[in-house]
């Protein structure tokens, strides 16, 4: 069997002393992973795995602005309010919530406090389970949401797609579909994790678990 051959981290041509913005990217692959990546990732694999992480990063850092000064609303917010506008009687329990967007109940809960405080949504007693609570969305909160949602929907249509060529979506979606369906890979222990060490600290730090809003 012929050996992979590992090309050397691309260089973009420098400018001012400066090598491309692509090329510093990916060169945080070598500064994260070493040697492992270093010997074992082409500069396409680096570009790849760094690049999704970092257009990631700045499309959400771009979409939060976004919504923030135009809307004077977050992400969280949005993923609130936008599932409400879509439930039957604009109304959903407050756990439904939370697991739909992958949040604690605590987190989810404070998020609500500062949206009944600007009359967005309401909070009420399931009239089913006297121990839930349903939160509904009000009319001023409705077209709040419609609005960010047509704030969102133009910046990433202007940051994201008309960025692309044509294809490059159909191939982005198929990846992208082929990673979500598969089972999550379950981590490896490591960094000194020894037996009976807790899975949720790692060198005394709170694992911090990220909602999928």
């Amino acid at each position: 069997m012929s050996e992979r051959v590992i090309e050397p981290p691309a260089v973009a041509p420098a400018s001012s002393g400066e090598a491309g913005e692509a090329a510093r990217v990916a060169a945080r692959a070598f500064h994260m992973m070493g040697p492992d990546a270093e010997h074992g990732w082409s500069s396409q694999d680096a570009i790849a795995w760094e690049g999704l992480l970092d257009v990631s990063r700045r499309l959400r850092r771009g979409a939060e602005h976004v919504l923030a000064d135009r809307c004077d609303m977050s992400i969280s917010m949005l993923g609130i309010t936008g599932r409400l506008s879509r439930a039957p009687a604009l109304t959903l329990r407050q756990t439904a919530l939370a697991e739909s967007m992958g949040l604690s109940l605590s987190r989810v809960s404070r998020v609500i406090d500062i949206l009944e405080q600007r009359e967005v949504l309401e909070r009420h007693s399931c009239p089913a389970d006297a121990r839930a609570t349903n939160i509904t969305l009000t009319s001023l909160g409705a077209d709040l949401t419609t609005r960010a949602q047509h704030e969102l929907f133009t910046y990433v249509q202007s940051a994201f797609f008309d960025r692309l060529e044509p294809g490059e979506v159909a191939t982005l979606a198929a990846v992208f579909t082929r990673l979500l369906d598969l089972p999550p890979a379950p981590p490896e222990d490591g960094c000194g994790a020894g037996a009976g060490s807790s899975p949720a600290r790692l060198n005394g730090h709170q694992r911090v678990r990220r909602g999928r809003e």
